[in-house]
């Protein structure tokens, strides 16, 4: 890996540590390891390493993420976090100016929904995204991306969740939509989420599945590994609803998907309040890598 040692002079570093360091998140490492998910010692073999890398400084909350995501291999906990950084100092437009409040995420969170279910099953946190509105010329396809990336950070940041089951409902998708993929922006959304994303994705749903999902499916499987591509699933418009079941009973599902909590709205709108009282760690995470 490249060196990143051109970010920091010694006493902005100090400044991010101590920037991060007041950040807080919504579990403690120390909880972590007591309750046996990751060990001390592996922490404290992260903390050595980092100190002797050019890489930012993370906290030790985040470490203890990384660690959960890699089954606690601190070689490839080590190696994740390098790609981690690596992807966002290269390809920086996924990942910087995360605020909601800007226009261009507001445009984003008309245009589609995105929402953060309210409660785990069996220890997984549940993400939904999809089309308000079916005008593909009013989807900015590096803001859907970066809004993915903010918002499974922000399920990291708040709760620590065991992993992340992602549904996206393909209705109102059109061949047109197709043609707004970057597809540089999506071989480097699919290499940050498979080697550089400190969380593991159980697996991802494509809900009223149709050519147009089929054509973008075949676009991207090349550059997605085995593990991921079979956690995949593929929901035709015949089979959406009785399929998904299978996977998540209806108690978990808003009433769109014929489930038994309310509107996928209420929780879109909640999870846009939670990434704007978050503010102040995305502020403070971007400033780690970003370079000026």
């Amino acid at each position: 890996m490249e060196s990143l040692q051109w970010f920091f002079d010694a006493e902005l570093l100090q400044s991010l540590r101590t920037e991060m360091s007041e950040v807080k998140f919504g579990f403690s490492a120390g909880a972590i390891i007591q309750a046996g998910h990751v060990s001390d010692d592996d922490l404290q073999l992260l903390k050595i390493w980092q100190r002797e890398t050019d890489l930012p400084q993370l906290t030790d909350e985040q470490l203890v993420l990384f660690l959960i995501a890699t089954g606690s291999s601190v070689e490839l906990c080590k190696a994740t976090i390098e790609t981690h950084f690596r992807i966002k100092t290269k390809t920086p437009v996924l990942f910087k100016d995360r605020n909601v409040q800007n226009e261009d995420l507001r445009k984003i969170a008309r245009v589609m929904h995105f929402a953060v279910m309210p409660e785990r099953y069996g220890g997984s946190t549940l993400f939904f995204s999809g089309l308000n509105d079916s005008n593909y010329r009013n989807l900015d396809f590096a803001c859907f991306l970066r809004m993915n990336c903010l918002i499974v950070e922000a399920i990291l940041q708040d709760n620590n969740p065991q992993d992340v089951i992602y549904a996206v409902d393909c209705r109102g998708s059109t061949f047109m939509h197709a043609w707004k993929i970057n597809v540089h922006l999506l071989k480097v959304y699919f290499d940050y989420i498979q080697h550089g994303l400190p969380c593991r994705i159980k697996n991802v749903h494509f809900l009223h599945s149709n050519r147009v999902m089929h054509t973008i499916y075949n676009m991207f499987k090349p550059w997605i590994g085995q593990e991921i591509s079979s956690k995949i699933k593929l929901h035709s418009s015949q089979e959406s609803t009785n399929s998904f079941y299978e996977w998540i009973p209806k108690r978990y599902l808003p009433k769109q998907f014929g489930g038994d909590l309310e509107s996928i709205r209420v929780y879109h709108e909640r999870t846009m309040k939670k990434l704007v009282e978050l503010q102040f760690y995305f502020d403070a995470e971007q400033k780690l890598w970003l370079r000026d």
